[in-house]
């Protein structure tokens, strides 16, 4: 038994031995070594995926940022707010070219770390291709933009121009306005005394003392005066609006010569006379005064 026991002692002490042996040989370490290697890249490559993921994150955000940027600027140009569209547009540019940035880095981490992820890769052409197309419609855009803005110029200075003539044209219209007043006032002016008659009805003797009338004598009857008299004395009218002349007698006499024909001497209800001119023409062709004498 006892034998045994040394025996059982002698080959544990044997494989220790063996044991140590191999952890201490070089193929042992060096498979340590390539065990630790492949550890630390798994952990690298982990952590490069994840912020490949994290940048391809922020690149879709960003292009879904710039999708609703394009529809309000379609709405700034319709409403005619080109500068504001144009800041906006800039804003865009600016972010492409950050995102741009990034796919460059992104790729340039892929290829280092030895990436062979397919979908990965396909992931990172898709947006780069969707960055590119971005930048050319948002370069088209502002270009559309830039010639809108040009147009809207030239047009504003087409009305400036036409406000101008506007301007001139009412001036002009003003001194014509003013010039067609006078004008008007003075045919107007001209027409009246072209048309104007003087009446006077009074006594006798009031007719007298205003020098309408001579005074007469006993074989001679008072005549208008042939040495003229004021006009002052008159009450002037248009002789192709008046038709009727109150007399305020029962007694009238007319002084001056007018057609028989052309006017005729009627009673009013209280006695009174009136003068009515029933043709104008006529009426006034011998003498532009009507005087007449009244008791």
């Amino acid at each position: 038994m006892q034998h045994k026991m040394t025996l059982v002692s002698l080959l544990f002490a044997g494989l220790l031995a063996t044991s140590c042996d191999v952890e201490r040989s070089e193929k042992y370490q060096a498979l340590l070594a390539e065990r630790d290697s492949l550890y630390t890249e798994a952990v690298a490559a982990k952590g490069g995926f994840d912020n490949a993921l994290n940048t391809i994150n922020e690149i879709e955000n960003a292009l879904e940022s710039v999708r609703a940027q394009e529809n309000i600027i379609m709405m700034d140009n319709q409403e005619g707010n080109t500068n504001k569209a144009v800041s906006e547009i800039n804003a865009i540019q600016q972010t492409l070219q950050e995102n741009r940035t990034k796919i460059a880095n992104l790729e340039k981490q892929l290829a280092d770390q030895g990436s062979k992820s397919k979908a990965l890769n396909q992931t990172v052409s898709r947006l780069k291709k969707q960055l590119e197309e971005k930048d050319v419609f948002i370069t088209n855009l502002k270009e559309e933009l830039q010639q809108s803005r040009q147009q809207i110029a030239e047009l504003n200075e087409q009305v400036s121009d036409l406000n101008e003539n506007i301007n001139e044209l009412n001036s002009n219209l003003d001194v014509m306005t003013v010039q067609n007043a006078a004008q008007q006032a003075t045919i107007e002016n001209q027409d009246a005394m072209l048309n104007a008659v003087w009446v006077c009805v009074a006594t006798q003797q009031a007719l007298v003392e205003k020098g309408i009338l001579s005074k007469g004598g006993l074989f001679q009857a008072s005549e208008i005066s042939k040495q003229g008299f004021d006009k002052s004395q008159f009450t002037q009218g248009n002789k192709r609006d008046m038709e009727v002349v109150m007399l305020n007698t029962k007694k009238p006499k007319i002084m001056t010569n007018h057609p028989e024909g052309s006017y005729e001497i009627t009673e009013t209800e209280d006695g009174n006379k009136v003068l009515e001119i029933r043709d104008k023409e006529a009426f006034w062709s011998m003498s532009n005064y009507l005087v007449v004498s009244i008791k």
